[in-house]
């Protein structure tokens, strides 16, 4: 029928709420109030979300850190920078885009703008759900 704790309708809802709200928030013009409310408000959620404490009662996500996921992580972060020295020293730069510029690419247009803030949101999540649980 639905997840566990939620019907599929509301979980629906939910998705199709956010798209808009994302939609909504990319389509404002950058350094207004509008838009730095848009995007302060989620932030506040997730602060608050991920500060909140969880009871022993409730299903924990156990989240273990594996010596290979850092390595992973760390290669990641290695390839990234490795990117960005290469294209920054590269010639000519429009055959050797930063991770900025193609940033900067896909942020000048408004589908573009609301898959990020999209990302941003999802990040946001994650950080709310998989969250440590506490002691009582």
């Amino acid at each position: 029928m639905g997840t566990e704790e939620h019907p599929r309708w509301l979980v629906a809802l939910l998705i199709v709420a956010i798209g808009v709200y994302a939609w909504e928030a990319a389509g404002l013009r950058p350094f207004t109030v509008g838009e730095e409310v848009m995007v302060a408000l989620p932030a506040l959620l997730v602060f608050a979300g991920a500060c909140w404490p969880r009871r022993e009662t409730e299903t924990p996500r156990a989240i273990r850190s594996s010596r290979g996921s850092r390595l992973v992580w760390l290669a990641l972060v290695g390839l990234a920078f490795a990117w960005e020295l290469f294209a920054y020293f590269s010639s000519p730069r429009e055959q050797h885009p930063t991770l900025s510029v193609i940033a900067d690419e896909v942020m000048s247009v408004h589908p573009g703008r609301a898959l990020l803030f999209l990302a941003w949101l999802a990040l946001g999540g994650l950080l709310i759900t998989r969250r440590r649980v506490l002691p009582r």
